[in-house]
């Protein structure tokens, strides 16, 4: 015994308590596997929420396989595979609703723009990930980008074309109050431009300071009248402190 005489004394559980231990551990494991092999926890429902319709209607689709199977089985890692192969989703979170709910909520992909080559289009996202092919003749609404043959272009995969890339980071800087419609967006070496509705040119140079470069734009383009916008061949924002115009007159005449 301790000099101090203040430590407890360890006693061995008994035999009794040991056996109920057991029979405690015994049952829940009884539990568990009657919850995965019985019908008891199977997903009947399938609750998808944060998704347009037609996402919505995908990510049902490719959760359709695992309706049946027990929500204490489910292998939330080859759902989640699945699901994320989707062009359309982004991201995901999935929870268990017992008894039978499956919940996915879902970050779908944020198209941007349209890929163009020939007569072929592509919906493209924010961060380059192409959703799904296009009729080219439906595909106006978006912002165009041209590539060549050589860019590859697959559904559910990140286009990394250099001048893909450069024209989506222009795109995603662009503020959704900016007063003209982007048309298409051309990138040279050192030299990226906006094509915008009308067919006037903004001309921003390169790819440093596009948050004031736009600001400017869209501080001109707001004070010019509709006429003058129709009438407008290019303005150039290389110098955002010093905006340069011109109309079709002027470069009609120059030309």
């Amino acid at each position: 015994m301790p000099a101090n005489g203040l430590r407890p004394r360890l006693r061995a559980p008994s035999a009794r308590t040991l056996c109920v231990c057991g029979a405690v551990i015994g049952a829940l494991a009884l539990l568990y596997l009657a919850a995965r092999e019985t019908p008891l926890f199977a997903v009947r429902e399938v609750d998808v929420t944060g998704a347009p319709p037609a996402v919505q209607k995908a990510v049902l689709e490719a959760a359709s396989p695992f309706r049946g199977e027990s929500l204490v089985a489910l292998d939330r890692d080859e759902l989640r595979r699945s699901l994320e192969a989707l062009p359309t989703v982004r991201s995901l979170r999935i929870d268990r609703a017992f008894p039978h709910t499956l919940r996915i909520a879902v970050a779908p992909e944020r198209p941007l723009a349209v890929l163009r080559r020939g007569t072929s289009a592509w919906l493209v996202s924010d961060r380059g990930r192409v959703m799904q092919h296009l009729d080219a003749s439906s595909a106006v609404a978006r912002p165009r980008i041209w590539i060549g043959r050589g860019a590859s272009v697959e559904a559910g995969k990140t286009v990394e074309t250099p001048t893909v890339r450069a024209a989506l980071r222009v795109l995603r800087r662009v503020p959704d109050e900016f007063p003209v419609r982007i048309r298409a967006v051309r990138v040279a070496e050192d030299a990226l431009t906006l094509v915008l509705v009308g067919d006037a040119e903004l001309r921003l140079g390169t790819a440093d300071a596009l948050t004031l470069k736009l600001h400017a734009a869209g501080r001109v383009l707001r004070s010019l009248n509709p006429l003058e916008r129709r009438e407008l061949a290019y303005l150039d924002v290389t110098v955002p402190e010093r905006p340069v115009g011109a109309d079709n007159s002027q470069v009609s005449t120059s030309g």
